[in-house]
């Protein structure tokens, strides 16, 4: 009987279904396995469907102290006791609940807290017996993350930091995985040739490449300052501006480029082409999610890091300028001032590239598949 993995996440932003995608293709490509995905903001109920809204209104709108205050007030024992029974309201539908008990997997994989605690509630419900391994997605962990730990087998996190952090927390610490956050690795291993990738977009060989992720929701406007800021330093580089799926920002921007006749930014609404992009990048300049910033790390590309939506985001830009991986920064003046320093300083993105260079190369998914295997 084949084993049965179920992999679980919600939609909170994009990371969490990224890094679930990564995992489950790579189990079901390399084993034979009955692997299963769940994205349980498809089940949930009106109050459920609510908070996506508010966490998308508060994206849009880059509400971050308010982020940042739900953040804090809730890391804390006392303040997160309610989250295990919000879960359990939100998502424990007839319909989730009859597709996870039929399926009635051997391990699940969650890349969000609500999914491990849903998975925690069914198993001591007598419902489904998995063992659980909770992916924590940023480079630092909330007390939601780590509420049920007495019952989940085992946390998957970025570094040793996280695990020194979560043994502080009462995490015992063999349940504890330091195997860096999953990657499509299978990509990154087929990466076309630098000359390819130039000719592919008619770019010049002969200055640096600043690859600027901008597009960090439908209908968000707040990066266009920073593009416009970009712009208007008339730097001797390639600027590559991405705005996703951002049909209202890719207008704008084309907009300002036509008029300003500027001939050294390409503006691109959604590519699938990501990867190859920062392989001949020199800089990436985005917002601190978790997904994104370990792709940097992986690829070796110096990061300039701008204000996301505050909380985890927050800390991961901590911890990349901590490492000296990249530079933050907290606004519009901010952000001209370290491009000016970054571009008229070559020294600078070296010694970020000397340090990233002495980083391992990222195999998680293969060391959740080898520990998924042993289970």
């Amino acid at each position: 009987m084949k084993k049965k993995i179920l992999v679980m996440y919600a939609r909170y932003g994009s990371g969490h279904k990224a890094i679930a995608e990564y995992v489950a293709s790579y189990i079901a490509t390399h084993n034979d396995f009955d692997v299963k995905m769940i994205d349980i903001t498809d089940y949930g109920n009106i109050l459920a469907k609510f908070t996506v809204k508010t966490f998308d209104f508060v994206l849009n709108h880059h509400h971050e102290m308010l982020f940042n205050m739900g953040y804090e007030l809730a890391d804390n024992r006392l303040t997160s006791l309610g989250n295990g029974l919000l879960t359990s309201k939100f998502y424990d539908s007839k319909k989730l609940r009859d597709e996870i008990v039929t399926f009635n997997p051997d391990v699940t994989i969650s890349t969000h807290f609500y999914c491990s605690n849903l998975i925690t509630y069914y198993n001591k419900q007598g419902l489904i017996k998995s063992r659980l391994f909770t992916i924590i997605t940023d480079y630092r962990a909330h007390e939601f993350w780590i509420k049920n730990k007495q019952l989940e087998d085992g946390y998957i996190v970025g570094n040793k930091m996280v695990k020194e952090e979560l043994i502080k927390r009462g995490v015992d610490s063999k349940k504890i995985y330091p195997y860096g956050l999953p990657l499509n690795i299978t990509k990154i291993s087929n990466l076309d040739k630098e000359e390819v990738i130039y000719q592919r977009y008619k770019l010049k060989n002969n200055v640096k490449n600043y690859l600027f992720f901008g597009g960090s929701s439908s209908g968000s406007m707040y990066y266009y300052n920073y593009f416009k800021a970009i712009a208007s330093l008339n730097l001797p580089v390639n600027i590559i501006f991405i705005c996703g799926k951002n049909a209202k920002l890719k207008k704008k921007c084309d907009a300002y480029v036509k008029k300003n006749h500027i001939e050294n930014i390409l503006v691109f609404g959604y590519s699938t082409d990501v990867l190859n992009l920062m392989k001949i990048s020199d800089l990436v300049i985005s917002k601190p999610g978790g997904a994104t910033v370990t792709e940097c790390l992986e690829m070796k590309v110096p990061m300039l890091l701008v204000p996301g939506i505050g909380g985890q985001e927050k800390y991961n830009a901590r911890f990349i300028a901590s490492k000296k991986y990249g530079l933050k920064v907290r606004g519009v003046w901010s952000f001209k001032r370290k491009l000016k320093r970054i571009t008229r300083n070559p020294s600078l993105l070296k010694k970020m590239e000397e340090r990233l260079n002495l980083l391992d190369n990222n195999e998680s998914v293969v060391k959740i598949n080898n520990l998924i295997k042993r289970v």
